[in-house]
C-alpha cells in the first residue's frame, strides 16, 4: 500500500506526503488474511514505513538496519532495478477492516526481500519476547554503561547479532559472581571485518569484566555456527537494557525522537 490509501493507513501518515514516500506492509498472518469467514478474523493489522533516504536517516542507518535497534527499522523495498530504505517504529501500526482489502491488490511493483522480511517478522516479535536480565546483573552494568554504548556502535555496522549467555540468570547470593558468554556473529559479507569486530569484542568483554563479571567473547561468522548453538543464547542488544540512570523512555545511541519522525 502507498500513502494514497489514506482512507486504509489514516490521513495522519498520507497528509503533505508525496507518492511513494509511505508503505504499509501488511504483518498478519496469511492463514489470517485468507480465513474463510471474515467475522471469524475480522481484522488485518499494517505497519506503516515512511521514507528514509535523506541525511539523518543515512546517519542511523548502521544501527536500524539488521533489527539491531528494537524500536527503529530500517528495511530497503525494491521496485523494479531500484531500491528505497523506509523506516518503520514498532508503535505505527493500524488495524483495519478485512473487508476493506477485498477490493484491492498488493502493490506487485514493489518487493521486499524474504530475508528482510523475516528479519522484519524477527523484529516485531521482540517487542514481546525481548530478553530480560537479572537486576543485579543490569546493576552491575550500568558502572560502564556510556563506555559500552560507544563499542556497541562500534560493533552495529559488522554484526548481525550480539548474544549471551549468563549463569547464574537469577539474582545472585552471597559470594556468587555471573559468568557471561558473548557471541557476536558477522555476516558473510562482512567476513573482512572479523578481526575489527573480535578487536571490539575483546574491548566490550574487558569492559564487563571491570565491572565484576567474568566474561569471555567470541566472534564467528553466521555459516560456522548451528542453529542450536544460538538457541543456547539470547540477544544482548546493549540498547535494550533499561538502567539506573535511564529517561523515562531510553533511546539507544544518538537516536531521539525528533530524528525517528
Amino acid at each position: 500500500m502507498q500513502c494514497d490509501d489514506s482512507g486504509l493507513l489514516g490521513e495522519c501518515y498520507a497528509e503533505g506526503r508525496p507518492a511513494g514516500a509511505v508503505s504499509g506492509l501488511v504483518v498478519s498472518q496469511s492463514c489470517d488474511l485468507t480465513h474463510e469467514r471474515l467475522e471469524g478474523e475480522p481484522f488485518v493489522e499494517i505497519l506503516v514505513g515512511c521514507r528514509a533516504e535523506d541525511d539523518a536517516a543515512l546517519k542511523l542507518r548502521g544501527n536500524c538496519t539488521g533489527g539491531k535497534h528494537p524500536r527503529c527499522l530500517h528495511v530497503p523495498i525494491r521496485h523494479g532495478r531500484d531500491q528505497v530504505w523506509f523506516q518503520f517504529l514498532p508503535w505505527d501500526r493500524v488495524v483495519i477492516d478485512r473487508g476493506a482489502l477485498v477490493e484491492i491488490l498488493p502493490d506487485d511493483e514493489r518487493v521486499i526481500l524474504h530475508a528482510d522480511l523475516d528479519m522484519l517478522v524477527n523484529w516485531l516479535a521482540q517487542r514481546y519476547v525481548r530478553a530480560a536480565f537479572p537486576d543485579d546483573f543490569n546493576n552491575l552494568l550500568d558502572t560502564a554503561r556510556n563506555k559500552q554504548k560507544k563499542l556497541h556502535a562500534r560493533l552495529s555496522p559488522d554484526v548481525s547479532g550480539l548474544y549471551a549467555r549468563l549463569n547464574p540468570d537469577r539474582d545472585l547470593l552471597e559470594g556468587e559472581r555471573y559468568a557471561l558468554d558473548l557471541l557476536a556473529l558477522v555476516p558473510g559479507f562482512r567476513g573482512g571485518e572479523l578481526s575489527s569486530v573480535s578487536k571490539t569484542v575483546e574491548a566490550l568483554v574487558d569492559l564487563i569484566r571491570s565491572a565484576g563479571i567474568d566474561a569471555r567473547g567470541t566472534v564467528k561468522l553466521e555459516d560456522e555456527v548451528s542453529y542450536g548453538f544460538v538457541r543456547s543464547f539470547r540477544r544482548f542488544p546493549l540498547e535494550h537494557l533499561s538502567l539506573r540512570g535511564d529517561p523515562p523512555d531510553p533511546m539507544p545511541f544518538e537516536l531521539s525522537a525528533s530524528e525517528l519522525r
